[in-house]
């Protein structure tokens, strides 16, 4: 009865939540436009993305692809300890169990060897982290910073988390995706059980900007910044890759990633292709999708099926297929488990990678950290990759149902009870 109670509460703590998201949004994309002329491949586009997520280039970088827990973990965890003088780790999800007590093993060994081992957890994600595990690292040397735990006199700022995933070692090796540290990322996907996902292994240039990234929110958490050989060492050329690595932080303003996907979708010429776990277009990203669509776009997205730890989400992606699917949008279902990736491929040439998903919290709210690639052999594998995602999943060629007025108070709340994943 109390629950019932209080789903009023919840109603409109969720309208007045997403009602200012969706604002924030209108009002995002008429003070950042996108230029319409820049097409992907050009000059223009890369000067244009510079500018949109106020960050260089680097060329000479080298990234690995890490498909799913039997990759990603061995490749961090390995990493790790093989760190001679520091360790910077940045993450929102960090749930107790078999893999977070070989992080903090591994990060607790490191820390009596005397690397200096900075670790920033969110304070909502890391909540279920264990306090045997948290103990441990403060015992053993770890500087461990809570990102905005609770605080009565500033409710607002709570609501805004960290969900950036970052980890740099010495400086020169850096990682950007869609992982956290929790048992169910473990293994390949083969059942519910085990999510599908993609993290990246990033070396060269790019990683400095990776370093700096982590640094801009331990020194809002209270730590002192980081500088010296010990973080930002000389970078060599590893590869071939041009790149860039950037953040967003709407508490700060800095609305660069919604920027950067309207950008992406308005240069591309070819194609739109999206695999992401947690798809709510607010209006400017509809806009821009089926604005693309129009130009005559292929568009592709793949979202996730039943197997999801964010119903809202599934529950409203789904109230959005039949403006999809009308304008001629591809959309797939993955089946085998829950699909945790975060990719965006324009015409075969630019990707984008990171922690963002593509709804109102990750783009208005919350502080995220994306990296921007233009390769054509990186888009090529990232395609190929989805191609054999697309095996497993079922394309949708009806909507299940049609949007409809009583569903607006689930669509206002999706951004409080959504998890953050």
């Amino acid at each position: 009865m109390k629950l019932l109670r209080s789903l009023p509460c919840i109603a409109a703590v969720g309208i007045a939540v997403l009602s200012s998201s969706c604002i924030r949004g209108l009002r995002v994309e008429m003070r950042q436009p996108v230029d319409r002329l820049a097409a992907v491949g050009t000059t223009k586009f890369e000067t244009v993305a510079a500018d949109t997520v106020n960050t260089p280039w680097t060329s000479g970088n080298h990234i690995e692809i890490l498909v799913n827990g039997d990759e990603i973990f061995p490749s961090m965890l390995n990493d790790i300890k093989s760190a001679k003088k520091s360790i910077c780790f940045e993450t929102y999800l960090f749930i107790e169990g078999k893999m977070a007590s070989q992080f903090v093993s591994a990060f607790c060994e490191r820390a009596r060897a005397g690397v200096k081992v900075h670790v920033i957890l969110d304070s909502v994600g890391g909540m279920s982290m264990g306090d045997d595990n948290y103990e441990r690292m403060i015992k053993a040397g770890v500087d461990v910073k809570l990102y905005h735990p609770l605080n009565l006199r500033n409710l607002l700022r709570f609501n805004v988390r960290d969900h950036r995933k970052i980890m740099v070692i010495d400086g020169k090796t850096g990682y950007s995706g869609g992982c956290g540290v929790a048992d169910f990322w473990m293994g390949n996907a083969q059942s519910p059980k085990h999510w599908r996902e993609t993290h990246y292994r990033l070396t060269g240039p790019v990683v400095a900007q990776l370093q700096e990234n982590f640094n801009e929110n331990w020194v809002k958490c209270g730590g002192k910044s980081l500088s010296g050989i010990a973080y930002y060492p000389r970078l060599q050329r590893t590869g071939k890759v041009k790149a860039q690595a950037y953040t967003a932080s709407p508490i700060d303003k800095n609305y660069a990633i919604p920027h950067i996907y309207r950008q992406a979708m308005a240069s591309a010429r070819k194609s739109i292709v999206i695999k992401n776990s947690y798809v709510f277009l607010d209006r400017p990203m509809m806009k821009a999708v089926i604005d693309a669509r129009k130009r005559g776009v292929h568009v592709e997205m793949i979202f996730a099926w039943e197997h999801t730890d964010a119903w809202p989400i599934r529950h409203l992606s789904i109230y959005q297929y039949h403006k999809l699917l009308k304008a001629g949008v591809h959309i797939y279902e993955y089946r085998p488990s829950m699909i945790h990736c975060k990719v965006m491929v324009i015409d075969e040439l630019f990707s984008i990678i990171g922690s963002a998903n593509i709804d109102p919290r990750s783009l208005y709210i919350n502080d995220e950290s994306n990296v921007n690639i233009l390769d054509e052999s990186f888009a090529k594998q990232q395609l190929d990759i989805i191609a054999n995602d697309k095996l497993d999943s079922q394309r949708v060629l009806k909507p299940p149902f049609f949007w409809n007025p009583v569903t607006i108070p689930s669509r206002a709340a999706v951004t409080v009870i959504a998890p953050q994943l």
